[in-house]
Formats: C-alpha cells, sequence, structure tokens
C-alpha cells in the first residue's frame, strides 16, 4: 500500500534543484574579475545566497515530505546561515 506524497515534486522538488541552479550561477559569476558593477555586487550576492538556501530548504522539504510549517528551525537556521555569510562578505 502505498501513500500519496504530501509534497509533490512539480511543486518543492524541481523549483528547488532550479532555485539552487540559479543561486550557484549568480554566485560563481560574481567572481572577483567579473564585469559586475560595484552598486550590483553588494545586492546580487545576497540575492544568490537567498536563492541557493531557499532551494536547499524547498528540496528538504520535499525529501523528508514535511511541510513548511513544521520546518521552523530548519528555516530559521537557514536564515541565520544566510545572514552570517552576507554579514561576513561586507567585510571584505
Amino acid at each position: 500500500m502505498t501513500s500519496k506524497p504530501l509534497v509533490s515534486f512539480t511543486k518543492r522538488g524541481l523549483p528547488g534543484l532550479l532555485l539552487i541552479a540559479l543561486g550557484l550561477m549568480l554566485g560563481l559569476s560574481l567572481g572577483r574579475h567579473s564585469s559586475w558593477s560595484v552598486e550590483v555586487k553588494p545586492i546580487v550576492y545576497p540575492l544568490a545566497l537567498l536563492l541557493a538556501v531557499g532551494g536547499c530548504n524547498m528540496i528538504g522539504s520535499y525529501i523528508q515530505q514535511r511541510p513548511f510549517r513544521t520546518m521552523r528551525t530548519a528555516l530559521l537556521a537557514s536564515t541565520v546561515l544566510v545572514v552570517s555569510l552576507w554579514l561576513g562578505s561586507l567585510t571584505h
């Protein structure tokens, strides 16, 4: 007897993978020798982090078959991770 999954792959799995890929592409395109303007880099780096970590949370939600409302600790930890990495990037 198989039960229907609570969280479908098309709602959380695939968008999660796409967000991770987009975040990685943005993050890697911001290398030291990139042609991005100085004004844009501080905005795009946190966006890349947010996309990649948000995608990881979506994948985790799909794999564990848990809705986001039951993942408060994981979401809070991801928020702290993104904020600390962003603040660390401001010191460079």
